[in-house]
């Protein structure tokens, strides 16, 4: 008892507390993410006005997600900004159930996405700079949890479409699980303030002068073209190849389960290996979904290329933070996040969802993939060729 007593009393509280956050976050928008086509498909819209309406909510990331990040900070304060935009969030989406226009339900989702879409890169933010002065907690530790929330989450939601055969029995889910994670908010006393000389003038320039830092940008928006496709429209290849919509449940949560491996381990591969370098190996694993999608002909392989969630998106994910973390000025650490996150989940969002839904229409599936494949090949080798240009000018400039 005395043991068991000492482990309880040695557990962190602050990882304990965002860990729990995490878990609820990702569990709460485990309703949403997943199902965002086939609430759309339910009332009945086509392949390119769905596409249009992600594209457009995709367009509203790119502004909403620095917008809020510069607001955080100024305001000096993570938490508040998530707070008010998570609650706001959750109540403005309840309505869509009820809306029978594709206009309409463009508009409120594009409303629900300008302060829903800022919320997991503050999230990030809040939990990299909460936890810089522990040094045996990292990024990993926590995120793994929004990988289990998720996993647990999405599997339930897609029984409860099975079930009741209508998408509608997310919305009061997603409601419950988002006011407890705005309680969970609220047990964590630690904030993000920039450093107080800095506060109130925050020099962009300082960001966007940092060659790297947009080589990055440009490289990350490209390859994010096709998986965001692929990943808006897996639902209408589950259907293609004799999958069910309440399938779709078992599939994100084979894809958030795949993703446990990499953040328990991040610690050990951030020490390991550069952030970089797990970046340019997770485009591997994008190329070879890409690869899997094209030749896929049965729901049970649709599901086996969810494994490749993990050493891609999460290992992407974790490479990314730390990344941009390191090039980003002190002062503008959540502005440089959410603008990253808003450029290649929100540009990529733009062209991967009008596109990927126009040329399903018009060309069919396959040829999404086949596309998809040789853009993530030319994107990551360029990528890896200014690395290298970078490594050799230095060590020019260095006279070696």
């Amino acid at each position: 008892m005395n043991k068991i007593k000492a482990k309880i009393s040695g557990i962190n509280k602050r990882q304990l507390y965002f860990s729990f956050l995490v878990l609820l976050f990702w569990g709460t928008f485990a309703a949403y993410y997943p199902f965002g086509v086939v609430i759309l498909q339910e009332k009945g819209f086509s392949n390119t006005v769905i596409g249009t309406i992600m594209a457009i909510n995709s367009m509203i990331v790119v502004f909403a997600q620095p917008f809020w990040g510069m607001i955080s900070d100024r305001m000096r304060s993570v938490k508040k900004i998530f707070i008010i935009n998570l609650l706001i969030a959750i109540v403005l989406i309840q309505p869509v159930p009820y809306i029978a226009s594709a206009v309409f339900a463009g508009l409120v989702l594009a409303l629900v996405t300008f302060f829903e879409s800022p919320l997991a890169p503050l999230l990030d933010s809040w939990v990299i700079q909460g936890i810089k002065d522990e040094g045996n907690v990292s990024y990993g530790n926590i995120r793994v949890w929004g990988a289990v929330g998720f996993a647990i989450n999405v599997y339930i939601c897609g029984k409860m479409i099975d079930k009741f055969s209508t998408t509608n029995v997310l919305f009061p889910f997603l409601f419950a699980m988002g006011c407890l994670a705005a309680f969970a908010c609220t047990r964590i006393k630690i904030d993000r303030p920039a450093a107080a000389e800095n506060a109130g003038r925050l020099n962009l320039k300082k960001l966007f002068n940092n060659r790297q830092y947009i080589y990055f940008l440009i490289f990350a928006i490209i390859l994010t073209i096709p998986h965001r496709s692929a990943f808006t429209f897996l639902p209408n290849l589950m259907k293609s190849v004799g999958g069910t919509d309440g399938d779709l449940g078992l599939i994100y949560t084979i894809m958030a389960i795949s993703e446990i491996p990499t953040f328990l381990y991040s610690r050990v591969l951030i020490k390991k290996y550069k952030p970089v370098n797990m970046i340019l190996f997770s485009s591997i694993f994008y190329i070879l979904r890409q690869v899997l999608y094209l030749i896929a002909s049965s729901p049970i392989q649709v599901i086996l290329i969810q494994l490749l969630q993990g050493p891609s998106f999460a290992l992407f994910m974790n490479g990314t933070v730390y990344y941009i973390d390191e090039m980003a000025p002190e002062e503008l650490k959540a502005t440089a996040q959410t603008f990253a996150t808003s450029m290649y989940f929100g540009v990529s969002g733009i062209v991967g969802s009008y596109g990927g839904g126009w040329m399903i229409d018009n060309y069919g599936l396959k040829t999404l993939y086949l596309i998809g494949f040789c853009i993530s090949i030319a994107i990551s080798v360029l990528f890896f060729l200014s690395l290298n240009l970078k490594r050799v000018s230095k060590n020019d400039s260095m006279g070696i």
